[in-house]
């Protein structure tokens, strides 16, 4: 097996070249570092001609949900730490060199997650989205306490032996929980840093938190408990709570405050659209909303 020292997962829907604001600013960390890029491709776009370098495994896995691409990553990776990215997102130059020297840092850490900054500022809906989805781990400092998605994370490849992803931890921030509740230790870092760009307009956007929504209850219905079902019972209610929980957070990174309570209207709207779609995953399942994610 080659001696990478990083391996990064980089999962995506849309291919290449949509997805390139991410590889973009990757693929010349790996370089440097010879660490090793593994793009895990639901699409049916072309590939790029470095796609074909010893150091890239580009694999298909075309129309899988992106839990399944994500899981195939992490499991074909040839390093002992693996980073993960989403495709929209770009990465600090630093970035890698980061994330080695924090898990050097944190021998013991099973998972280190960073720093997601918000790219798309133009319009009030794409800091809603930011808000909705990231703002815990916006400068000048991520949550210490949080449970990250998949745009900023890392992990030692021990982890998943000692805590094997199934059900509803193979979404990233109940795995991260799962590892907490493992005793296993999970640090926050301000060094490694990512800049999230993501700007669909209204409808799209809310869109795309309905089927968030229903794909991340469409797993957590195989094994619900009494808060789940009050999320299925009472999204409405869940909405609000949410959407003070997000102003609270947003008190915390004052820098962007006054933008965030700007786009509440939009905030309220996304916390809706997401928790209507917990209730219809609930109940039903994830239906073909998995298909709408990117």
């Amino acid at each position: 097996m080659p001696d990478y020292p990083l391996a990064v997962v980089v999962p995506t829907r849309v291919g290449w070249p949509e997805m390139r604001i991410s590889t973009d600013a990757i693929l010349p960390q790996v370089r440097a570092m010879k660490a090793q890029l593994i793009v895990v491709d639901a699409s049916d776009a072309d590939l790029p001609a470095w796609a074909d370098s010893p150091d890239i495994k580009w694999l298909r896995l075309p129309g899988a949900p992106g839990t399944e691409l994500r899981q195939l990553g992490y499991a074909s990776a040839d390093a002992p730490i693996i980073a993960i990215i989403e495709d929209h997102a770009a990465p600090e130059p630093d970035w890698l060199t980061q994330v080695l020297a924090e898990h050097a840092a944190n021998s013991d850490a099973a998972a280190i997650y960073g720093i997601v900054e918000n790219g798309s500022r133009e319009h009030l809906i794409d800091w809603a989205l930011y808000a909705v989805g990231y703002l815990p781990w916006a400068p000048p400092e991520p949550d210490a306490h949080g449970n990250p998605t998949h745009c900023n994370l890392s992990f030692k490849a021990w982890t998943f032996e000692r805590v094997v992803p199934e059900a509803d931890t193979k979404l990233e921030f109940r795995y991260v929980a799962a590892l907490r509740d493992a005793g296993l230790t999970v640090v926050a870092s301000d060094r490694m840093r990512v800049i999230h760009y993501q700007c669909t307009g209204l409808r799209r956007t809310s869109a795309l938190f309905f089927h968030n929504g229903r794909t991340i209850a469409g797993l957590r219905r195989e094994r619900m408990h009494g808060l789940d079902w009050l999320r299925a019972g009472a999204p409405l209610m869940m909405a609000g709570y949410r959407t003070l929980r997000t102003l609270r957070t947003a008190r915390t990174k004052p820098h962007i405050e006054p933008v965030i309570v700007r786009s509440l209207p939009h905030v309220v709207l996304l916390h809706a659209m997401h928790a209507m779609g917990e209730s219809v995953g609930y109940l039903v399942g994830a239906g073909d909303s998995p298909s709408h994610l990117h």
